[in-house]
């Protein structure tokens, strides 16, 4: 049985992959799982390389090209007798402590454990600030553990990398990522944090997310938006299925985009999509001057790294 599997979709950075395999301990308790979404043929044979030189990665090539949560689903379907389930990027990498952190929870009862993570931008090497986000759901629920802060920890902390998920919670519940190109990983940890029966946070910094121009999460196109807010749209609806409709996403942010890039008939086309979901538009409506005005200082010093279409 292995402590840990590992899930890794990759496309087109072999240089990065094998940055993030170096953060991996070769250990007989750690399987790695490497997923290719159809990598271009010149970096076929890198990728088979970087994977050949660690002895607990397996590889698997896909020619599907149907993004990561595919890719994610792919290597769920290959993780044998495994206690524990972590995800990462390839672009990204584990922190030269990761290892002895999760070793020290391996043996706990709990079935989702949240850490911190820190964010550096790739051509730099300067800090960023795509973790902070998940840094302040762990913080607030530190500082004042209850319902509120629990509630906002599991299930509007979307990204599934710096966690430690037990393997049976997946499973039991027969839980897949998306199959979309942007939010693939939205509802899936929203799902996570809904089957888990008890969750635990620390502030032990376990994994570096990296920034760099292009990459899916600075794409922003109509399509991308469109994308990324029915993704909010379906995982709100959930929400509300199961009772808990104070922890759905403002619709904000999506609608500010839409206006963006497509003008009013962008905003009203999304309202009508919105309206097939029974959207509660109003819903955080309190926040909506105060998250524009944070938006807007988002993205104003990341604008380089930004591909509009």
């Amino acid at each position: 049985m292995y402590n840990y599997s590992i899930i890794i979709p990759h496309h087109n950075t072999p240089d990065l992959l094998g940055r993030c395999l170096q953060s991996i301990p070769e250990r007989e308790d750690i399987q790695v799982l490497v997923i290719d979404d159809n990598s271009d043929p010149q970096f076929a044979d890198q990728v088979r390389q970087v994977c050949k030189q660690r002895t607990n990665v397996q590889l698997t090539e896909t020619k599907e090209g149907l993004g990561a949560g595919y890719a994610r689903n792919v290597g769920l379907k290959q993780v044998k007798d495994s206690n524990w389930l972590l995800f990462a990027d390839a672009d990204d990498y584990f922190t030269p402590k990761a290892w002895e952190y999760f070793d020290a929870h391996k043996d706990d009862a709990t079935e989702l454990i949240y850490f911190y993570s820190i964010c550096v931008y790739s051509d730099t090497g300067l800090p960023g600030d795509r973790h902070l986000k998940m840094k302040n759901r762990i913080d607030d629920f530190l500082n004042n553990p209850c319902h509120t802060t629990e509630g906002f920890l599991r299930y509007n902390y979307y990204e599934p990398v710096a966690k430690m998920i037990r393997a049976n919670v997946v499973f039991d519940n027969h839980l897949l990522f998306e199959q979309t190109r942007w939010g693939n990983d939205v509802h899936f940890s929203t799902q996570v944090g809904a089957y888990a029966r008890s969750v635990a946070a620390y502030r032990d910094e376990v994994y570096c997310i990296t920034i760099s121009r292009g990459s899916l999460v600075h794409q922003h196109s109509l399509e991308s938006r469109r994308c990324r807010y029915e993704v909010i749209l379906r995982n709100n609806a959930y929400l509300r299925q199961i009772g808990l409709p104070e922890f759905q996403d403002s619709l904000m942010y999506s609608l500010r985009w839409a206006a963006k890039l497509g003008g009013l008939k962008a905003v009203l086309e999304f309202i009508k999509i919105g309206k097939e979901y029974d959207a509660d538009f109003f819903h955080g409506a309190s926040k909506w001057i105060t998250n524009f005005f944070e938006s807007n200082q988002e993205y104003k010093h990341k604008e380089k790294y930004i591909v509009r279409k």
